[in-house]
């Protein structure tokens, strides 16, 4: 039921052609906008560039990382501090492989203490768990996902809204606009308009799994990490914008790993004041953005397809 002008409208009253209503939103913690931080004006680390390998077969996507083909793939460094690259945390890897159906990405995470507990389906799991997450920009539009060591992932598809004005596609605007579960990032410094989050939107396709090197959520067991892989398939990918691939071609994207301190329980009350079950953490990543805005795609690392 909803309520306007005081009257109560209540589903019957909706099959008279007068009033549609869409579905609520399914992460009511989550807020509606944010404001966040631009590139800094200062001098950062340069931003790395690596090479994806094609390959000659399909990867079967189980999360075995000791398959002959990414041990011969280009590894990025360590993952630094999102602040600022130092290397203080456990990090992470990124490689990435590609045929002509997909873009294979793979993360080597480092965890002496593996835990998880998100387990419903596009829920913010960087709040509560470590995650591996992958940025992938496109034209207008870019990709982001996460996946937590029990394998739940979560998807954005964020859409820049300043070209969809500039290009009059008000028919791109008003399916935006119907969107259940969004989060808007307000425009940045220069910019008239800021971009939507489609919290919703799933790759058509996407493969995913993971692998422990350890125990799960046994702190009194040392574990050696957990690896991460990710098959997106390059006809989901067209959907922000992205071309058919080809060899030369180079891609914008950014590694990240969120690092919790599951034993800081001052962080922990405070956070969960705001967030129920969240932890403090700290987001490490493969190219230095100079603050804690992973969002800035300007800063994210080069991947050139051989």
């Amino acid at each position: 039921m909803t309520r306007r002008n005081d009257l109560i409208i209540s589903a019957e009253m909706l099959s008279d052609g007068h009033l549609a209503i869409g579905p609520s939103a399914r992460f009511p913690e989550v807020a509606r906008w944010a404001q966040v931080a631009n590139v800094p004006d200062r001098a950062l680390p340069a931003i790395p560039k690596q090479t994806c390998s094609r390959i000659s077969r399909p990867l079967v996507v189980n999360g075995d990382l000791t398959k002959p083909e990414w041990q011969g793939a280009a590894w990025s460094e360590h993952f630094g501090r999102i602040d600022d690259g130092s290397k203080r945390g456990q990090g992470g890897q990124v490689a990435f492989l590609w045929d002509a159906d997909f873009l294979y990405v793979g993360f080597r995470i480092p965890d002496r203490d593996i835990r998880g507990s998100a387990v419903v389906h596009h829920e913010q799991i960087y709040m509560k768990d470590d995650d591996a997450e992958i940025f992938i920009n496109g034209e207008g539009r870019y990709y982001e996902l996460g996946v937590n060591p029990l394998n739940t992932i979560y998807e954005y598809r964020w859409t820049w809204l300043e070209p969809l004005v500039e290009n009059r596609d008000f028919a791109a605007i008003e399916a935006l606009m119907k969107t259940p579960d969004i989060l808007y990032y307000c425009a940045r410094e220069g910019e008239k308009l800021g971009r939507h989050g489609d919290m919703g939107w799933e790759m058509p396709g996407l493969k995913h799994a993971v692998r422990l090197q350890g125990s799960l959520n046994c702190p009194d067991v040392e574990d050696d990490g957990w690896t991460v892989e990710f098959g997106i398939p390059w006809a989901g990918l067209q959907e922000i914008g992205l071309p058919a691939p080809e060899k030369g071609m180079v891609l914008r994207a950014q590694g990240y790993r969120a690092e919790h301190d599951f034993h800081d329980e001052r962080g922990r009350i405070e956070m969960d004041r705001y967030w129920q079950g969240a932890t403090p953490y700290m987001g490490y990543t493969w190219s230095a953005m100079g603050n804690g805005n992973v969002h800035n795609p300007e800063r994210w690392a080069k991947v050139t397809l051989a």
